[in-house]
């Protein structure tokens, strides 16, 4: 019994350890797009973009992720992307690869507020970078609408089969000599009775 009790105790101060050795609080990052304080709408996609290094190791670890919390809390997964320009400005050339964007895709947020962290990670250790930059989220999340297939739409026509279509009159020759001639002695008797309006401003 003492035995498991100690093997617990171990396990759980081990753990605690861990936990704290793998996460640091850095400031080696920025959010370029949106502006702080932007308002955007739930509605519609938008971009998070900037910079963040491992300044300590001075690399760029490869996973970075961009968490927004407030009214939720959503970890979405960033793509690096090279920021020449950090490293001329901090003259660290394992800054190439710092910068980082990501698509928030429509309606993955409530309206609210909300604090934008970007998480940097790498086998030993979790950096965390705080950068008090906020965001407002408005609107209300749309239900998505399901589009019907191309298969889906042609089931729903009707279906026209060869006995349906409509066939052409048949008109004899001489009739239809005839019938051409008498549009033509209407349309002169309609000319010869139809007066232009100068000409009835005339009488």
């Amino acid at each position: 019994m003492n035995k498991l009790l100690i093997s617990l105790t171990a396990l759980l101060f081990l753990s605690a350890c861990e936990s704290g050795k793998n996460e640091q609080i850095v400031d080696s990052c920025f959010v370029d797009v949106p502006a702080n304080g932007a308002i955007l709408s739930t509605n519609q996609d938008f971009k998070i973009a900037g910079w963040a290094y491992d300044k300590a190791t001075a690399t760029s670890p490869a996973q970075v992720s961009v968490e927004l919390s407030g009214e939720d809390t959503k970890i979405f997964v960033a793509t690096r992307v090279s920021r020449m320009d950090v490293v001329k400005a901090f003259n660290t050339p394992g800054a190439e690869m710092s910068g980082y964007d990501v698509i928030v895709p429509a309606n993955s947020l409530v309206a609210g507020s909300y604090d934008i962290t970007i998480w940097q990670e790498t086998p030993e250790r979790k950096l965390k970078c705080v950068k008090n930059h906020m965001i407002e989220i408005t609107g209300e999340i749309k239900p998505v609408t399901a589009i019907a297939t191309p298969t889906q739409a042609d089931s729903a026509a009707p279906a026209v089969t060869p006995k349906q279509s409509i066939a052409s009159p048949v008109i004899e020759p001489a009739k239809a000599t005839v019938n051409n001639k008498e549009p033509e002695k209407k349309s002169k008797a309609q000319k010869k009775k139809t007066k232009t309006p100068v000409e009835e401003l005339a009488k």
